[in-house]
């Protein structure tokens, strides 16, 4: 399974289009539910996570072989100053 995080932007979908063209298993990672939906109805399966959520993430990573990262910074809202560099590994 290749999971992707950045999966609804402009890039980011069309990496996950090809992909799901190719065949792969693709697993898009976003924070929000109706997003998740469109990718599910595409044959991706989606997980409904907020990046600044290690442990989620962690669940999330265990599913793959392999992460493409799209994503850009991302503030929290519970913590402005974070962003995704800040996530426990």
């Amino acid at each position: 399974m290749i999971i992707v995080l950045g999966s609804t932007g402009h890039v980011g979908s069309a990496v996950v289009g090809s992909l799901l063209a190719a065949e792969e298993q693709i697993l898009v990672v976003t924070r929000d539910g109706g997003k998740a939906d469109r990718w599910r109805t595409r044959g991706a399966e989606a997980a409904v996570v907020v990046v600044g959520d290690a442990d989620a993430l962690r669940a999330v990573f265990r599913r793959g072989r392999r992460a493409i990262l799209l994503k850009g910074s991302h503030r929290s809202t519970d913590d402005p100053g974070a962003s995704i560099d800040d996530v426990a590994s």
